[in-house]
């Protein structure tokens, strides 16, 4: 009985309570996953974030993992063992670049920092060139002058998307279209400079031809419904 009193007297008297008297709260520890565990996590993230997941999506699927320190070090950990390999996946750069703006907070952050680096390492023979060379039946194609030059051209533009050059990295893409121009990255790259620039119907019609070449083209198909919605959120800003 004394205790219950207690407990009502201080729940009474708390919002009054100078801050060395009130009760303390005891923060619930986070746990660290393995390793493999938080791979798994941030697989699953990469994939909802190139799937359109939005603020929302992002923080349910993270729980209290969002602000889980052991998280943030494992994913800079990861990525120093990217960082070191000879060769980098650029689709998969790409992909981490675009975490930065959904948010993910400092996983984004970090995760961006990531694929920056990895974008300035040489490309390896990444699954989507594998899927090119068996639908086109042409392997000898990536591997000509002509073909050596659109890819240099297309490094050299993503290099100065990544910088906000996208004035140059228009001209870059464009110069490798003009030497490939069935290159459905190239056409997917030109659309994101266009993109950056507010020309989303430029950008809309880059990415059709992109997806036009490859209809399997999901990071692509991506990239034209984000353009989509934003043409229709400047032309409702525009009418107002």
């Amino acid at each position: 009985m004394i205790k219950r009193f207690w407990q009502w007297l201080v729940r009474l008297l708390q919002p009054i309570l100078p801050p060395f008297l009130k009760p303390k709260r005891h923060r619930r520890l986070q746990k660290r996953l393995s390793d493999a565990e938080y791979q798994q996590l941030f697989r699953q993230l990469l994939t909802g974030v190139n799937q359109g997941w939005n603020r929302e999506q992002i923080l349910q699927h993270l729980g209290y993992h969002s602000s889980d320190r052991y998280f943030k070090v494992w994913l800079y950990e990861y990525g120093q063992q990217l960082r070191q390999l000879p060769e980098a996946d650029h689709q998969f750069a790409w992909q981490l670049l675009q975490m930065s703006g959904v948010g993910c907070g400092e996983l984004g952050e970090i995760a961006a920092e990531i694929g920056q680096d990895l974008l300035a390492k040489p490309s390896g023979k990444g699954e989507e060139e594998k899927e090119d060379k068996e639908d086109k039946g042409d392997e000898d194609k990536w591997e000509n002058a002509e073909g050596d030059a659109a890819a240099a051209l297309l490094n050299q533009g993503k290099q100065q998307l990544t910088a906000q050059d996208f004035l140059g990295a228009i001209a870059s893409f464009e110069k490798a279209i003009q030497i490939k121009p069935d290159y459905p990255e190239a056409w997917n790259s030109r659309g994101l400079a266009l993109g950056n620039l507010g020309d989303y119907e430029s950008a809309i019609a880059s990415f059709e031809k992109a997806i036009q070449i490859k209809p399997d083209y999901q990071l692509a198909w991506y990239n034209w419904g984000v353009a989509l919605d934003k043409l229709g959120e400047k032309e409702t800003f525009t009418l107002s």
